[in-house]
């Protein structure tokens, strides 16, 4: 059986959820297949750039992630003496001047991507589909011209059995054979 949809998006890493959860507060729904069992349970990027969360801002999520967060003000440098102990030799402010408004922060990875899987959830319903592996993509670059058709082919497999999905647009975020 093929379905059609017009975004799937394979892959729910920080790229995958966040361009999921723009459509979501946009009201567009789109089709999120990851091949984990479930949820990032434990963080693998636990920074937080400024400007990301700006984006955070942006999707009414970044006072609970600022309340949550380590905030970095400063860098400290450390370096070998010529005893060759460590010893501290300066520091600096973390962000330059007027980069932007929001601090640098530090939380789990696994918590950021729950901020905004509840937002998704939130703003449409939306909600990650788990346990699929991609075997393939493709694209028909003829029928791509026809923004009716559904040009991309992904295949996966789900408990052993093997299901295609026909989209109109495509974020495949992982490493396939």
């Amino acid at each position: 059986m093929t379905q059609h949809v017009d975004v799937l998006i394979c892959g729910s890493g920080s790229a995958g959820i966040c361009a999921a959860t723009w459509l979501a507060r946009y009201g567009l729904r789109c089709k999120i297949l990851e091949s984990q069992p479930g949820p990032l349970a434990v963080g693998k990027a636990d920074g937080v750039q400024c400007r990301t969360v700006e984006v955070f801002e942006s999707f009414g999520i970044a006072e609970e992630m600022l309340r949550e967060a380590y905030h970095v003000l400063e860098v400290n440098f450390w370096e070998s003496n010529a005893d060759g102990n460590l010893a501290w030799t300066g520091r600096t402010a973390d962000t330059a001047p007027g980069l932007s408004h929001q601090p640098h922060v530090i939380l789990n990875q696994a918590r950021v991507n729950g901020l905004l899987l509840d937002a998704m959830k939130r703003f449409n319903g939306q909600e990650v589909d788990y346990g699929y592996e991609v075997k393939g993509v493709q694209v028909d670059s003829k029928a791509a011209a026809d923004p009716e058709s559904y040009p991309v082919t992904v295949v996966v497999l789900k408990d052993g059995s093997e299901e295609t999905f026909k989209a109109k647009y495509a974020l495949v975020s992982v490493a396939w054979p």
